[in-house]
């Protein structure tokens, strides 16, 4: 009969998750200290193992990682169950039990931790996409960032005349959404390469409420790589979050970036829905960074949004009032962890990476409708 705890199979498995934490670090020291590293890696390596991945997971409809989640939560529950039964029957004692636990917990720890590198850490420290699409990026004025709310506030107001509605008059969902978006990301990788290529189709998840819960709009699965997103959100909302979250998976990891990416993707579909949803998002980051910068300029610029956008962010803020608290609270302390840990600090610039892009269309606009 084979066993597991002879000796010279423990060595084994020390040297495999050894070797794969190790592994992993060398990864992580590369790509954030070597100079094209991580480029290099999301360019080449990257794709494959993304195309792989999502190739398999794309066979079913439903969210494979979130299915793997409920079966870990099975099989956590059966596993404190069992050891439980084992100490009441005096199979094992405790402080053994526990030893093998925290064993466990450190190998599936290393495995964790090997595979988010693989998959999508070392992308984290790739060129940023500011530089990969030429926009400048430099400080600005308040009066600039006035402008560009009153430039997103004019697109707005145009795009809304054109936009589905539901019978309340909120913005509905564009229809075959989870397509149009995939859609969109490929047609916006044909003006910027590194966005080129195959895209899965979105998913939505099963436990919305826990989403919602957390304040989370969509998440994205880099061990299945599956793009997820909260259908219990507001319509106008979605159609952004989707291609956030796919934008994730091509390896563009920082958020702000992943929100501009998304508003040209749905600003360059033809459906309106796809623009307006862009459109707000941009709109509601420049806003938000007006109130801070001047608040003065904020009112005087927030009044002059059109009726329809009105009622769509009355609902926004209607929806997410109803899940403040601390569960929210504690899930934002943990995502701005988590993002600090990869790199994502606040920089220089006057007003975050999504406004500081959006200013740099902004002039480039600008500068070509001058002359």
């Amino acid at each position: 009969m084979f066993r597991t705890d002879r000796p010279y199979s423990k060595v084994r498995q020390r040297t495999l998750f050894g070797g794969l934490f190790l592994f992993a670090m060398i990864l992580q020291f590369l790509a954030r200290n070597v100079s094209g590293f991580a480029e290099g890696y999301a360019v080449t390596v990257y794709p494959v193992i993304m195309r792989t991945l999502g190739s398999v997971s794309g066979l079913v409809p439903f969210a494979v990682d979130e299915l793997f989640i409920y079966i870990l939560l099975f099989c956590l529950c059966g596993y404190v169950a069992a050891g439980i039964r084992r100490m009441w029957k005096k199979q094992i004692k405790i402080r053994q039990w526990l030893g093998i636990t925290f064993s466990g917990i450190v190998k599936i720890g290393i495995l964790w931790f090997f595979v988010f590198t693989v998959n999508c850490g070392i992308n984290y420290h790739r060129i940023p996409f500011s530089e990969l699409a030429g926009l400048p990026m430099e400080k600005s004025t308040a009066e600039e960032l006035e402008n560009l709310c009153l430039w997103l506030t004019d697109r707005i107001d145009k795009t809304a005349a054109r936009i589905v509605t539901q019978e309340n008059g909120l913005c509905a969902l564009p229809e075959q959404m989870r397509e149009k978006t995939r859609d969109a990301m490929e047609e916006l990788g044909e003006k910027y390469p590194q966005l080129s290529g195959w895209y899965p189709k979105a998913k939505p998840v099963i436990a919305s409420a826990v989403l919602s819960l957390e304040s989370l709009e969509g998440v994205s699965g880099p061990y299945t790589m599956e793009a997820h997103y909260n259908p219990d959100i507001p319509a106008h909302n979605q159609p952004a979050v989707l291609c956030h979250e796919l934008s994730h998976l091509k390896g563009f990891m920082r958020e702000d970036e992943a929100n501009y990416i998304a508003y040209l993707a749905c600003i360059g579909a033809e459906d309106a829905n796809l623009q307006y949803s862009g459109l707000l998002l941009a709109y509601t980051h420049s806003i938000n960074a007006l109130y801070r910068a001047d608040y003065d300029r904020f009112l005087k610029v927030r009044s002059q949004l059109c009726s329809q956008a009105e009622l769509d962010y009355t609902y926004h803020r209607y929806y997410w009032a109803q899940f403040e608290g601390p569960v929210s609270e504690i899930s934002d302390k943990v995502n701005d962890t988590y993002l600090k840990a990869n790199a994502q600090k606040e920089g220089s610039r006057s007003y975050g990476r999504m406004v500081d892009l959006l200013l740099g269309e902004y002039r480039q606009t600008e500068e070509k409708k001058n002359g």
